[in-house]
């Protein structure tokens, strides 16, 4: 029996080691990473930087990892934070930067108030009808959308055929435009 006084196991034996494989992972989604910060970053080099960084991130957050998803499904998490973080930074450093390619970040302050309006409606009749989906097509649009997973990504994220991700996401995008604001 352990006791609060007794050191544990792993604190004997050094850092805890992660059922992660950092090198494994770079090598089998590096590319897809750098392609899935590039539509955020929309610059190679800033793409790259961000790359790095995300694996960097990856590493040192390793052992933290509970195993809940799928290692990829983590790092491209990751990713997605260390995009949105990068761009965030470059927005407070240059005034001139145009707000539409911030979309996903920063909401427009300069628009429409009546298209605004119907743009929340549409996401809230949105996320309703999408919480009463299956949890399949709920975790595919995760993957693809929420997440800018390409469809190759998702299907092995999610351990299905690509044509599933495609039919998924087809109904989805149908049932979306069937919405009409209020």
């Amino acid at each position: 029996m352990n006791t609060f006084n007794e050191p544990r196991a792993a604190e004997l034996s050094g850092p805890v080691t992660s059922a992660i494989n950092i090198d494994q992972l770079y090598r089998e989604h590096h590319k897809h990473v750098k392609f899935f910060v590039m539509r955020y970053v929309r610059s190679n080099e800033d793409a790259e930087d961000v790359t790095q960084a995300t694996f960097m991130e990856a590493s040192r957050c390793a052992g933290g990892f509970s195993g809940l998803s799928k290692p990829s499904t983590w790092l491209f998490g990751i990713a997605l934070n260390m995009a949105r973080s990068h761009l965030r930074q470059r927005l407070s450093r240059e005034d001139n930067l145009d707000i539409n390619d911030f979309a996903e970040i920063l909401p427009a302050t300069n628009a429409d108030p009546a298209r605004l309006c119907e743009a929340r409606d549409l996401m809230r009749k949105s996320l309703v009808m999408l919480s009463k989906m299956s949890q399949d097509m709920q975790d595919t649009f995760e993957a693809v959308i929420e997440s800018g997973m390409t469809y190759e990504l998702a299907a092995h994220s999610l351990d299905v055929p690509v044509g599933t991700v495609r039919s998924r996401l087809a109904r989805i995008r149908s049932q979306i435009r069937d919405l009409k604001p209020e």
